[in-house]
């Protein structure tokens, strides 16, 4: 990278009543190295004192080029619009959460590997895991599947990881989808690994906090994740693991411009749910992959029960 002309990084940030934390991350982002970090803010409608925040900190950042306000669409439709609005000649695309604190050199690792990648590419790094204070929690064993087959069935893209080339987020904006994505992250993650180039590093690129206010946390507590993703179940049912709707959605918008396997992949899922049977005859085949037994027995259950 050329130090005297760094590569710039539009640093896509979506904020809702996050005063708590929201100074610390900033902090961070303005200390990034060996990058031009050109920071876009959209907050979701805020009722605490983020707005104030942000308005101080573009006062002295000139940096802080673009922040707009309202109205709340959902911490998915909010990252989704900061990506179509993105400036467009950024070199990178960047997602960015209000409450954690970036490594120094994130987006810089992040680049270099992303340089080395043709076409649409996309970077996603394992998380540190810390308390409110900071208080090292652990760090999550790192994912070992990186392929279309395993996105389909479990998100291993934390949003706040992601960076993106031109040609990524070209794609992505290139069809608008309807409410049946899950998270953008998930989305941004699928349509990137059936068309181009999914890049996922082992090592830790942030402090990922985890607290009350987690939209979408991850434990490094391998027990506690799984059980309150059983809590989540109970709770939720038929609106918890929502993998259909978003596998048919993205074989609506995508599906003709995907090599054949990955297509052919994507069918299978989504008419499974034609009948018992076929939902039956689904769960038994080899095409459910996910990273441990436990987690590949829920999802067929999952699927046996018609709550997917």
């Amino acid at each position: 990278m050329n130090s005297l002309n760094p590569p710039s990084v539009a640093v896509l940030l979506s904020t809702y009543n996050g005063t708590k934390f929201l100074k610390e991350q900033l902090e961070s982002l303005r200390a990034q190295q060996g990058v031009s970090v050109r920071l876009c803010v959209r907050d979701d409608g805020s009722s605490d004192d983020t707005p104030a925040i942000l308005r101080r900190y573009r006062e002295m950042w000139p940096d802080l080029n673009d922040v707009s306000y309202g109205p709340n669409l959902g911490v998915t439709a909010s990252f989704l619009q900061l990506l179509r609005t993105a400036p467009e000649d950024a070199d990178y695309y960047a997602f960015c959460d209000q409450d954690d604190v970036w490594l120094p050199r994130k987006l810089a690792r992040a680049i270099k590997i992303l340089s080395s990648m043709d076409g649409p590419a996309l970077y996603c790094s394992n998380i540190t895991c810390v308390a409110e204070d900071l208080r090292m929690l652990g760090t999550p064993p790192p994912h070992r599947d990186h392929r279309f087959q395993h996105l389909l069935f479990e998100n291993i893209a934390t949003g706040c990881t992601l960076v993106l080339n031109p040609a990524a987020r070209a794609l992505i904006n290139s069809q608008l989808p309807s409410r049946n994505v899950v998270m953008h992250d998930w989305w941004c993650a699928l349509i990137v690994a059936a068309l181009g180039n999914l890049y996922y590093d082992p090592e830790p690129s942030l402090l990922y906090r985890q607290h009350g206010g987690n939209l979408v946390g991850m434990d490094a507590n391998w027990v506690v994740q799984k059980a309150k993703h059983a809590m989540r179940l109970l709770r939720e049912r038929r609106s918890f693991y929502r993998i259909h709707a978003q596998a048919a959605e993205l074989l609506r918008l995508y599906g003709s411009q995907m090599p054949s396997g990955h297509r052919e992949t994507l069918n299978r899922l989504v008419t499974s749910k034609r009948s018992w049977h076929a939902r039956a005859a689904y769960a038994m085949s080899g095409q459910i992959v996910h990273r441990d037994i436990l987690g590949s027995a829920v999802v067929r259950g999952l699927i046996l029960a018609d709550w997917y």
